[in-house]
């Protein structure tokens, strides 16, 4: 549910963080694609389930890559896999911890089918203006070279459910907003999808009081500064139980 700069930004800070294994570091291009792959989805043309290994509304709890490994064991084991595959590996069950926090903390409750205000488009869109708005903050933050280590990633039969040409297609697609001189296109893929129009996003995002009475009355800054300190942690947690010592 973050986009991937939200997802990309938390790398970062997971790879500057003392607690995180050497292995990311010597891997990080593995380890940042991953936390970007699940979302391959949108070239590869799976559904997001088949990806992401749950699904929206989130009926079920359960950690979603334990789904992962239940079905394809061996992805379970990085100990036996080549290091670059185990980082990326890591990353992706990263991206799927923090896309089942925000679901069951932000979207679901704030936004979501049941949320109990307004019509459900009107909650997608500004569920989208939330996700341009924590972009436009921390696109400035990930580094210049961050593009560059993304793209040198080469997928090699990583993934017995997503192909390496949609993986590493998805990664270029992403580092190329990283380029130098480039922008996130993070506003025109929402708006392709709402059939809504770049002025329409804008006119919200440039508004304080129109962010305070539309979203921030409904979630906090405080909150979503919260939730970003606590999912920094939990993916911590994840990445040690899959990376053990």
């Amino acid at each position: 549910m973050p986009t991937p700069f939200y997802h990309l930004n938390l790398a970062q800070d997971l790879l500057a963080h003392p607690a995180c294994p050497p292995l990311l570091a010597d891997h990080s291009g593995p380890f940042f694609l991953g936390n970007i792959a699940p979302d391959a989805q949108n070239i590869s043309g799976q559904t997001r389930e088949a990806t992401h290994f749950f699904s929206v509304p989130m009926r079920d709890p359960a950690p979603a890559w334990h789904g992962m490994f239940d079905r394809h064991p061996v992805l379970a084991r990085p100990a036996a896999l080549p290091p670059a595959r185990a980082a990326f590996n890591a990353g992706y069950i990263c991206h799927l911890a923090l896309d089942q926090m925000w679901i069951a903390e932000i979207f679901d409750p704030v936004f979501g089918e049941e949320a109990p205000w307004g019509v459900f488009r009107e909650r997608l869109f500004l569920h989208n203006i939330l996700r341009i708005y924590l972009d436009q903050r921390d696109y400035p933050a990930l580094r210049p070279a961050l593009g560059d280590t993304l793209g040198a990633a080469r997928p090699d039969s990583w993934l017995p459910f997503l192909t390496d040409a949609a993986i590493a297609a998805w990664g270029t697609y992403v580092a190329s907003q990283l380029a130098h001189g480039a922008d996130p296109q993070t506003i025109e893929v929402f708006a392709q999808r709402m059939g809504l129009h770049r002025a329409d996003f804008e006119s919200l995002l440039q508004s304080p009081h129109a962010m305070q009475t539309r979203i921030f009355s409904r979630i906090s800054e405080h909150a979503l500064a919260d939730f970003r300190q606590r999912g920094l942690a939990h993916s911590l947690n994840v990445i040690a139980s899959y990376l053990p010592g």
